[in-house]
């Protein structure tokens, strides 16, 4: 890509080009698109990846979701993106330079819908997952929250084509429904998943959770943890067997906070280590404030409910940061480092043999019912591994799936300046 290529925001004329072709020719939803969807809201937050912001923006344009990007990036789109935007009716592109829970705060007052979902910048959620967990909350008026079933997708070659593995797979069949708030928090930490963070809730949830989330100088795991504290405090959770997410890595995980790399601390290191007890403080109390009015509930009563929570938490993970010997600590960093060379240097075996030697190694793992067996395949392969799996193939979902990935591969071949 040359450096002409580059224009105001980090990205490049093609692409601005690409999403403003999507602006203009599809501002209206489509036909038969219409539904569950009209009555969500989807959250991206993002800092520092506009050209992925014009792909989200391409993504929505057509959908009768509302779409609100809260941008923290040092510098916002350009001018010909943001008027173009203006005049589109569902989507919102704000550019704001504070913390990304203020950020977060901020998209909480602009919902207008029942419903809300965050989204990364860089991932999808599909319609028909989406439109399921919606229609699940419109049935149970007891439910806050549902969330779908999870596919991770990886590019083969230069993004020519994607390669889908099963995601979290803990969240199948989850369900949290116990009546107490406390006994739902405790059951929940006892066994944690990341099923609230991307999962569809409520409007009022999603400004009490993700809206209230609060700033952690320290760690950037306590934001996460507290939303899901405060999902599970304010009532019952469940999910589908749709697919509704899929996660991208693309690019490497990471935080949108100006200071990423100050805030790598596990939680459960964070509870414990009292050099923090000014952000637990600010933890416990900011979430009792978000819930105990909600819930009816005495301030010192939540408050106890949400300490005991966090050290179920700790307790059930103490295990990710304590280590007895020092051997330990080094297969910890060696493992990791190790598997990432081994998926380089098999990804550059030739497509069809690549391709092989996963499909065999993820029939033999399932079979065996070890991990290892989530890999998925291709976009061909999926119809058959839903039906064995026991995911819902609603009529389109694979073509929704290929779509995606056709937009990701036409998006990085702009990139690399490939068309």
């Amino acid at each position: 890509m040359g450096e002409s290529g580059h224009i105001g925001g980090g990205t490049t004329t093609a692409v601005e080009d690409w999403c403003l072709d999507a602006l203009g020719g599809r501002s209206g939803a489509e036909p038969g698109l219409g539904g569950e969807l009209s009555n969500l809201t989807v959250v991206v937050p993002s800092r520092g990846r506009p050209d992925y912001l014009l792909r989200q923006i391409r993504y929505w344009s057509s959908s009768p979701a509302r779409l609100i990007i809260v941008d923290g990036s040092n510098r916002p789109l350009s001018d010909r993106i943001r008027s173009a935007v203006e005049t589109h009716p569902r989507i919102d592109y704000i550019h704001d330079l504070s913390s990304m829970a203020d950020r977060l705060c901020l998209a909480g007052g602009l919902i207008e819908t029942p419903y809300a979902v965050m989204l990364g910048d860089d991932e999808f959620h599909l319609p028909a997952g989406l439109s399921a967990s919606v229609e699940t909350l419109k049935k149970n008026k007891a439910l806050v929250g549902c969330m779908g079933q999870v596919l991770s997708f990886s590019p083969l070659g230069r993004y020519r084509r994607s390669l889908f593995s099963r995601a979290y797979l803990l969240l199948d069949q989850y369900d949290i429904s116990h009546l107490r708030p406390d006994d739902r928090l405790n059951a929940a930490m006892s066994a944690y998943n990341m099923a609230t963070c991307y999962a569809v809730l409520r409007t009022s949830v999603w400004r009490r959770s993700w809206g209230s989330v609060g700033e952690y100088g320290s760690s950037g795991a306590a934001a996460e943890i507290r939303q899901a504290m405060a999902v599970y405090l304010l009532g019952p959770f469940t999910t589908t067997s749709h697919v509704q997410w899929l996660r991208s890595i693309e690019n490497p995980t990471g935080l949108v906070s100006p200071s990423e790399m100050d805030r790598r601390v596990w939680f459960p290191e964070w509870w414990e280590s009292p050099g923090y007890e000014l952000e637990h403080s600010a933890f416990v109390d900011g979430l009792v404030e978000s819930v105990a009015n909600e819930l009816g509930a005495d301030r010192d009563e939540c408050a106890s409910w949400v300490i005991a929570g966090a050290d179920v938490f700790v307790d059930e993970n103490r295990h990710e940061y304590e280590f007895e010997e020092p051997v330990q600590r080094l297969l910890t960093r060696l493992i990791p480092s190790s598997a990432k060379m081994l998926r380089t240097v098999a990804r550059c075996l030739p497509d069809p043999l690549f391709l092989g030697l996963k499909r065999w190694r993820g029939r033999v793992m399932r079979l065996l019912g070890r991990s290892g067996g989530d890999y998925y395949g291709t976009v061909e392969d999926l119809p058959g591994i839903f039906r064995a799996e026991g995911l819902v193939l609603t009529p389109g979902v694979v073509d929704e799936i290929a779509a995606i990935e056709a937009m990701v591969r036409e998006f990085h071949a702009l990139r690399l300046d490939e068309t």
